[in-house]
């Protein structure tokens, strides 16, 4: 192995985990001293190593040191940002939070949701799904401005039947006066009642759906 394909190695092992790369640094950086104090105990008097290049090799570790170290502290930061929002999750326990989602709570008769059109819409088609994803009501509504607005279900399905208490969803699909798309974001309201830490970034059950705890826009204590 050259001197060259050493300080390649150094170079190429930034990119992996720190932990890692300082390893595999440190391990080619020791060879990479080996082999150039071996070239420059056999170098020829009359023609001796050209100074730059390993003086460049040199240059060029420690500019792959100082990058893994960065990625260490990036990695810190990152673990510190992640406990804090595990701990600010947690803290949501019990709070009523209003959160970007689609699932509400149908409670008595009525189950309720916010949404936001991007601009003003010439019809607006709501339609509630259950949590199979069946379409158990529908409607559409028209001229409706820009901004946010409200939805409240009463339980029924588009038969006029009533439906059970549990979690259902909401979807928004909107178009201005010439049928151009408009852009709808729907919101929920509800209490916390847990939150789950398995797929690293915390998620909080609100109306018994799962929301990104990243989503949540307001918190308050519950009335």
């Amino acid at each position: 192995m050259s001197v060259e394909s050493i300080a390649a190695a150094a170079a190429s092992a930034s990119s992996s985990s720190s932990s890692t790369a300082s390893t595999a640094l440190s391990g080619n950086y020791e060879m990479f001293l080996t082999l150039l104090t071996t070239q420059l105990q056999h170098q020829d008097p009359t023609n001796p190593m050209d100074s730059s290049e390993f003086t460049s090799q040199l240059v060029q570790y420690s500019s792959v040191e100082q990058q893994i170290q960065a990625n260490k502290n990036l990695e810190t930061l990152i673990s510190t940002v992640g406990n804090q929002n595990a701990t600010f999750a947690i803290n949501m326990l019990g709070k009523e939070v209003t959160a970007v989602g689609t699932g509400a709570a149908l409670a008595d008769g009525k189950a309720n949701w916010g949404y936001n059109l991007a601009s003003d819409a010439a019809s607006v088609n709501v339609s509630v799904l259950d949590s199979n994803g069946n379409t158990v009501y529908s409607t559409s509504l028209s001229n409706q401005e820009a901004g946010n607005q409200t939805f409240t279900w009463d339980g029924k399905d588009s038969a006029g039947t009533a439906q059970p208490d549990g979690t259902y969803y909401i979807s928004v699909t909107a178009n201005d006066a010439s049928g151009t798309a408009v852009a709808a974001t729907t919101t929920i309201t509800g209490k916390v009642t847990a939150v789950d830490f398995s797929n690293g970034t915390p998620k909080v059950t609100v109306n018994g759906a799962q929301v990104d705890y990243a989503n949540i826009t307001a918190v308050s204590n519950p009335s």
